[in-house]
């Protein structure tokens, strides 16, 4: 039985939050977050492999550096970001864990 809770346990659903909701209020989401935002044209940086990632209101830097980029990655595209979230030098930031993005196919119009 307690084998069985601990799996349970492990493999609870984590929370996705939008950059918006993160943003709103920082301090209360430092630490391990799982976000979703869209990647800003003309903000990935190949050599530092840091990027930005928009919601409605605001927009997040997200430092790839510890991840592997999906192939399926690019600009004005929607990811889903886990990572640590802290602030460096005043500026809120990401230090992403993993990237994950959607199928295009599933987006796009028949």
């Amino acid at each position: 039985m307690v084998a069985f809770s601990l799996v349970l346990l492990g493999n609870e659903p984590q929370i996705q939050y939008s950059v918006d909701e993160v943003m709103d209020e920082p301090a209360d989401y430092s630490g391990e977050v799982h976000l979703r935002g869209t990647v800003i044209i003309d903000s990935y940086d190949p050599a530092s492999r840091q990027f930005t990632i928009g919601g409605g209101i605001h927009n997040l830097t997200i430092d790839a550096s510890g991840s592997a980029i999906p192939p399926a990655f690019d600009e004005g595209r929607v990811v889903a970001i886990k990572g640590e979230l802290s602030q460096v030098g005043g500026e809120w930031r990401v230090l992403a864990s993993e990237i994950i993005t959607g199928c295009p196919s599933k987006y796009e119009a028949e």
